[in-house]
Order: C-alpha cells, then sequence, then structure tokens
C-alpha cells in the first residue's frame, strides 16, 4: 500500500511538474516581415520587407533582429538592432539603429497571449553629404503564439514618434515576427 501510495503522489507531482517546466520561457531571438510607414509633413514613404526596416528611415535600413529576454514570466525586455553599410562609387552610406522594448503579456502561461509594450529607438544616418540623428518614443500592441517549445510568431502593430534631426517623423508599423526560443 505504501509504494502504491508513493507511486501516486509522485505522478501527481510529475504530472504537476511537466506543465510549469514546459511554459517556461528565457530567451527568444528573431526578426520580422511587413511593411514600415514613415510620415513627415503630408510626405509618405513606405518599406515593405523580409526582415522589415524599422527607423526613421527605413528604406536605407535593413531588417531589424531582436531578443527578447523574459524577465519575469509577463515582462519581456527586448533590445533590438539594424545596421546597413552601403558603399560604391567612392561614396557611402551608414544608418545604424538601436531600440529597447519593454512589454508585458497578458496571459504568459498560455501558448498565445496579447501584449503592450512602450519602446525607444536611436537612429544615425551617415553618408558623404552629413549626418542625422533621431530618438523615436513609442508602443506596441501585439499577439505572440508558441509554436512548440522552441518557435513562436508574433504579429504587432507599432507606433514611434521621432525627435531631434527626425524631428516630427512618424513611424508606423506592422509586422509579423519569426523567432526561436532557446
Amino acid at each position: 500500500m505504501r509504494t502504491a501510495s508513493a507511486l501516486c503522489l509522485l505522478s501527481c507531482v510529475s504530472a504537476t511538474a511537466t506543465p510549469a517546466q514546459e511554459k517556461k520561457q528565457s530567451v527568444e531571438i528573431g526578426t520580422s516581415v511587413g511593411v514600415t510607414i514613415v510620415t513627415q509633413s503630408g510626405e509618405t514613404v513606405t518599406a515593405v520587407g523580409i526582415p522589415v526596416a524599422q527607423g526613421a528611415i527605413p528604406i536605407l535600413s535593413t531588417g531589424t533582429i531582436y531578443m527578447t529576454i523574459f524577465a519575469t514570466r509577463s515582462v519581456m525586455i527586448e533590445p533590438q538592432a539594424t545596421l546597413t553599410v552601403i558603399s560604391g562609387g567612392g561614396a557611402s552610406i551608414r544608418v545604424f539603429g538601436v531600440a529597447a522594448q519593454t512589454g508585458y503579456l497578458f496571459t504568459p502561461l498560455e501558448r498565445h497571449s496579447a501584449y503592450v509594450a512602450a519602446n525607444v529607438g536611436l537612429q544615425h544616418f551617415g553618408g558623404d553629404a552629413g549626418s542625422a540623428t533621431g530618438v523615436g518614443l513609442g508602443g506596441a500592441i501585439g499577439y505572440r503564439v508558441r509554436a512548440g517549445a522552441g518557435f513562436a510568431v508574433r504579429f504587432e502593430g507599432r507606433f514611434r514618434h521621432w525627435v531631434a534631426d527626425f524631428d516630427g517623423v512618424n513611424e508606423i508599423g506592422f509586422g509579423i515576427g519569426l523567432g526561436g526560443i532557446i
């Protein structure tokens, strides 16, 4: 009887431990496909990409990569980066961008969760004709779906308003993020 009770207790403990371990998250690394629309003074520029570029001058940027660090089950911290160098004919253009996003997952223990996030970005453009640097502040709303233990898909809409050298630029983006969970 003691053996049967011990086996029953052990199976109950392992049954409750397995889902908790399955839902543990650590780091997600990925990129997005989608569209970025930049407007300023009635002018609009649209960039569509695989991966999608972000920032005040997305047509000169390559796609952004992200790394999501789960500080808690609900809070995610996400550094993002992009780098483009174009040269030819004795001229060159460099675009460098970094951003950080902090988000909150509403149902982190589920395989899918809506989230909200605040973000800040810095983009620098430099070339033979001069340089410009700006800071963008904004937010995002999205929906994250974990597909298996090692893959996540996100659907995200974001807005960022840029200041400094990119004063008055508004960035609107829609993307599908594809990330691996490690």
